[in-house]
């Protein structure tokens, strides 16, 4: 597959899932501010006060109106992602006849629970099965879902799956974990081979080791701290990434520098912003 750079000022339907850690806040106000006249962004989180604190931060931040913004409360296993999705697109064209068609859409995924303050590996059989519901089962179906709605008909694609070149190892303490995003990464991959033909692009990008990642504790209240799960002192010993950091070098990375879909980018690939 060739190269691809990408003009994000372009008329795009906006979807982000995961907004309440601070690198969803943070892909949420850049992308937006880069999106052009009669754009639409839908922010999807499970956490209420944080999505309309969001909201109010990008009705100020952005001081536009190019893009008209939504925000989506999701179930406690994502499982509804897919009918806001489908709501959103209805309505914004229920608004008018003459509403022009998206020049592109992208879609987000920063699902996941990567850098919260407990590691605890779900204990019973419906608790796993909830775990990978809400971790790989809802972003699968909210991004088939949007590969195939009809109001994105013939319009260019961009899917940004939001991983972690760590957590796709095996680790102590994060077995579940480690399986769901190498599952999805998985996905991707296999969804930018398939779906190249139709004008579908994929990326998957590791934002690098954050500095909000805080200590965590295990089940047992022992606290555990990131050298205690990576054997590997190099990766210990690169720098931890501010959350608008990571952001800047996904956007330099898809307006600037290139790449290949289908393929795994991490920020520590290249220190270039």
């Amino acid at each position: 597959m060739a190269a691809k750079r990408m003009d994000l000022n372009r008329r795009t339907f906006l979807v982000l899932s995961g907004s309440s850690n601070p690198l969803g806040q943070s892909l949420a106000v850049e992308f937006c501010r880069r999106l052009a006249t009669g754009s639409l962004a839908l922010i999807l989180d499970e956490d209420q006060e944080q999505l309309r604190e969001l909201e109010n931060h990008l009705h100020s931040e952005l001081k536009t109106q190019n893009v008209c913004v939504q925000t989506g409360k999701l179930d406690a296993s994502h499982a509804n992602g897919v009918q806001l999705m489908e709501q959103a697109l209805k309505e914004h064209f229920m608004a008018g006849k003459d509403t022009p068609r998206f020049e592109r859409s992208i879609i987000l995924h920063n699902e996941g629970k990567a850098a919260t303050h407990v590691l605890l590996e779900p204990q019973s059989d419906d608790d796993w099965q909830a775990y990978v519901q809400q971790q790989l089962y809802a972003p699968v179906a909210l991004n088939q879902t949007w590969l195939q709605t009809k109001h994105l008909e013939q319009v260019e694609k961009l899917a940004v799956n939001v991983t972690s070149t760590l957590m796709v190892r095996p680790l102590v303490h994060a077995g579940l974990l480690c399986s769901c995003k190498r599952a999805r990464d998985m996905y991707f991959r296999a969804m930018a081979a398939e779906e190249s033909r139709f004008g579908v692009h994929v990326l998957s990008f590791s934002p690098g080791v954050m500095t909000t990642h805080v200590d965590q504790c295990d089940v047992n209240g022992n606290r555990i701290t990131p050298a205690e799960l990576v054997a590997s002192k190099q990766l210990l010993q690169l720098p931890r990434i501010q959350p608008r950091q990571a952001t800047l070098k996904l956007i330099n990375i898809l307006e600037e520098i290139s790449f290949v879909s289908g393929h795994d980018v991490d920020y520590y690939d290249t220190f270039v912003l």
